[in-house]
């Protein structure tokens, strides 16, 4: 029963828990936000910083999901894909699963086959693997369904993790072809519904879900191609869209209030790069020398070429057609932004909800984090911005002198605090504000992609070979 439908006396009742936390369920936390406030979080992490426990895992990815005891992970080993549980106290293996099926898919060598992040209802957890689909386990690790997909047609390969929301398992599959949204029964795995997605190519964010109070309907929030979408997760009616996002997309989005926060990078999406292409009849007309209708290489002027052909060859044919020109064309004048929209519309929402739009020294793949009314974005280089959430005013702008790196994992946030964990494994702690300053460093001394996970004082960190336990303390 929806929160809404629940007279007031008990409404009160059920949403009291939730001022205490809400678990560390999915990739980034309580819907993405990737924050957990209201106990205590180390001061120090590292390699050397006093921990509660660190375990060798099997290599992966994914970011941990958290139950009151366990700790849900993914993984591969000797080509198969792994599914594994945790013990929250001590770090003990207590379960392993292998996936049904595994299909060796195309990615980018910073991918993985364990990239995605499982997700949990607070007993079951539920996994999504490019090389086979979704999967579903009990807390014991019992498989209560499976769901085969692909494959798939991603250049760079899937990453996008599922997300839980009324009873339903959603998992988006953007693709070069065929991309689309689905939704499965959270309890059989049957397919509830699924929506294809026409203009999407390849994409790697993950969504989050938004309750609209007005409408009273729940909504998914899904990143993609050139646009923000947002689908009823009802039926999986497109409710709204956005235009003006990067053509591919990895960061999670995030809420604050009645407002929505995102980040978007990409290769070429700079001011200075974009290039106003002619429309696909004009480049037949006058550059399809042998008259087949399409576009070879020796077909494209030289100032005009894609600097991947593979990645726009979307059919994989060799040659370019009128949807791969499309997407070139639509690539070529792609903005990169971070971008605020207002919540609450129906239909095309451009030009009545986007609040503001900011250009300059954007992440690639961290996300956006918004903690304690600053946002925070953090890119290669270890270059450090906080801006206003109202206007998008820039606040501060400085680099990490410990962690000039690269980063992939995303920023975290509780107690005061924001974590920062470069590629090679370098940690910025901040104390939180707009005009931040650099409580601590640390070092793993090893490669961290994935996003840690902080729940009931405890914070979680996956390296390339473990999993490490830091739990903060009252002074």
């Amino acid at each position: 029963m929806l929160a809404w439908m629940i007279p007031g006396a008990f409404l009160f009742l059920l949403v009291l828990p939730s001022l205490f936390g809400e678990g560390w369920d999915r990739l980034r936390g309580p819907n993405g936000s990737g924050v957990a406030d209201g106990h205590p979080l180390p001061a120090e992490i590292g390699a050397e910083a006093k921990h509660a426990w660190k375990v060798a895992i099997p290599p992966g990815k994914s970011s941990p999901a958290l139950t009151r005891n366990r700790i849900f992970l993914t993984g591969h080993v000797d080509g198969k894909l792994l599914t594994f549980a945790l013990d929250r106290a001590s770090g003990r293996m207590l379960w392993q699963q292998d996936a049904p099926g595994h299909r060796d898919e195309k990615r980018n060598k910073l991918n993985d086959p364990a990239a995605p992040s499982p997700t949990t209802d607070g007993e079951n957890v539920y996994v999504f693997f490019a090389g086979f689909g979704l999967v579903s386990y009990n807390g014991d690790g019992k498989e209560r369904w499976r769901v085969p997909l692909g494959p798939f047609t991603n250049f760079h390969g899937m990453a996008a993790s599922p997300v839980l929301a009324d009873g339903r398992v959603l998992m988006i599959c953007d693709q070069d072809q065929d991309a689309f949204l689905l939704a499965v029964d959270q309890k059989t795995g049957k397919t509830l519904w699924r929506v294809s997605r026409p203009e999407m190519v390849h994409s790697f964010s993950t969504p989050i879900v938004w309750r609209n109070p007005k409408a009273r309907r729940t909504e998914l929030i899904v990143p993609g191609s050139y646009q923000m979408t947002a689908y009823d997760v009802t039926d999986g009616r497109l409710v709204w869209k956005a235009r003006g996002l990067t053509y591919q997309v990895k960061s999670v989005p995030v809420i604050g209030g009645d407002t929505l926060y995102f980040n978007g990078w990409a290769p070429g999406g700079e001011p200075s790069e974009r290039i106003e292409l002619p429309d696909f009849a004009e480049m037949i007309a006058k550059h399809d020398t042998n008259k087949d209708g399409k576009l070879a290489k020796d077909e494209v002027p030289k100032n005009w070429l894609p600097g991947t052909w593979d990645m726009q060859d979307l059919d994989k044919d060799g040659l370019l057609n009128d949807k791969d020109w499309q997407y070139y064309r639509m690539r070529r004048t792609s903005t990169n932004a971070a971008m605020a929209i207002r919540l609450g519309g129906e239909g095309d929402v451009t030009d009545t909800h986007v609040r503001w739009r900011y250009q300059k020294s954007l992440p690639d793949v961290p996300a956006i984090l918004l903690y304690r009314d600053v946002l925070y974005l953090v890119r290669n280089g270890g270059i450090l911005q906080t801006l206003k959430p109202d206007t998008g005013e820039l606040i501060k702008q400085g680099r990490l002198p410990h962690a000039l790196d690269e980063y992939y994992a995303s920023p975290v946030a509780g107690d005061g605090k924001v974590y920062m964990i470069s590629r090679t494994g370098s940690v910025s702690v901040l104390e939180a504000g707009g005009d931040w300053g650099i409580r601590a460093t640390g070092e793993f001394g090893e490669e961290v992609f994935a996003t840690p996970a902080l729940d009931a004082g405890y914070l979680y960190v996956r390296t390339a070979s473990s999993l490490y336990a830091f739990q903060g303390s009252r002074q």
